[in-house]
This record gives structure tokens, sequence and C-alpha cells, in this order.
């Protein structure tokens, strides 16, 4: 499973996020490290 080699959980909400109809939005992602600055 994704576990296994780790895995990291996004969440977006409201305005701020790029959001019209503000809701909790979520990504689970895994598969690729993550690199900084993300993107």
């Amino acid at each position: 499973g994704i576990s296994d080699d780790g895995y990291r959980m996004v969440t977006n909400c409201n305005e701020k996020a790029g959001q019209t109809v503000f809701h909790i939005h979520m990504h689970l992602l895994a598969g690729r490290r993550m690199t900084w600055p993300p993107g």
C-alpha cells in the first residue's frame, strides 16, 4: 500500500486556498519525494 514508502495529506480550505465555494478539500499523495519549494 501507499504507507510502505510514506505519504502526505494536503488540506485546502477557503479563499486563500483558491476556493470560491468553501469546503474542506484533501489530497492523499504518494509515489514521489516532495521537493522544496513544493511544485
